[in-house]
């Protein structure tokens, strides 16, 4: 347990605040951002200061960290600052949900976001600076690479392995023993059961509009 400063103040900030301080041990004690995106002073009622000052005011020794913000340039942009707040001499704290299952005590590295209704199986992985958004699914002996963002709903298989970087939309399901390559783009409610290249992107099609409108459609299925 301890006293955090959360790096950013955007919407990831604001769930992290809340995560933190009614589901932890941990006390978030102000934001921080780089200087040039300070747009204001104050942000639920805490303090938001600029990070390039943050450790004259919070200091390492006394205060741990949190890396609160997306994928960004596929998460580039947050293990950026993951490594310029290691590089001031922070601890970043991880957050796992009361409500999530990781009955084998899988591994789960530092700065990662796991909520509730997420499962991690035995002998599974979860590297650093991952955020498994809500009721996700990572199978026994899968793992899922540093700076990951793992969207809400996702089965990842067992034996399965998300090399780093990578997003992966909501209800995006990834088979038994698939690789998927570094810096891929998997979208929402894809089906991947065979190996992803680096870098490689998969979108499935939106559902298509149908030809009637509801009302219309409402009376079509009252005449049947």
């Amino acid at each position: 347990m301890g006293k955090v400063v959360i790096f950013g103040a955007g919407k990831i900030a604001d769930e992290a605040y809340f995560y933190l301080t009614n589901d932890s041990p941990h006390e978030v004690v102000a934001f921080t951002v780089d200087g040039e995106h300070l747009c204001a002073k104050e942000k639920l009622g805490l303090p938001i200061i600029p990070f390039e000052g943050v450790t004259d005011e919070y200091a390492p020794d006394d205060f741990k960290m949190f890396v609160a913000v997306g994928y960004q340039e596929l998460n580039k942009f947050r293990a950026r600052k993951y490594g310029e707040a290691k590089a001031k001499g922070y601890e970043l704290i991880s957050y796992v949900s009361s409500r999530a299952s990781n009955f084998g005590g899988a591994e789960v590295g530092d700065n990662c976001f796991v909520l509730e209704f997420a499962v991690i199986q035995p002998c599974a992985r979860v590297g650093n600076d991952v955020f498994l958004w809500s009721g996700n699914h990572v199978g026994h002996h899968a793992s899922v690479g540093d700076h990951c963002y793992i969207a809400g709903n996702v089965v990842i298989s067992g034996s399965t392995v998300v090399e780093p970087y990578c997003f992966v939309g909501v209800s995006a399901t990834i088979g038994h023993e698939v690789t998927v390559g570094a810096e891929s783009f998997i979208g929402a409610g894809s089906l991947v059961t065979k190996n992803v290249a680096p870098q490689s992107v998969y979108i499935t099609p939106d559902t298509q509009k149908f030809r009637l409108d509801s009302p219309a459609f409402l009376r079509l299925t009252k005449m049947k």
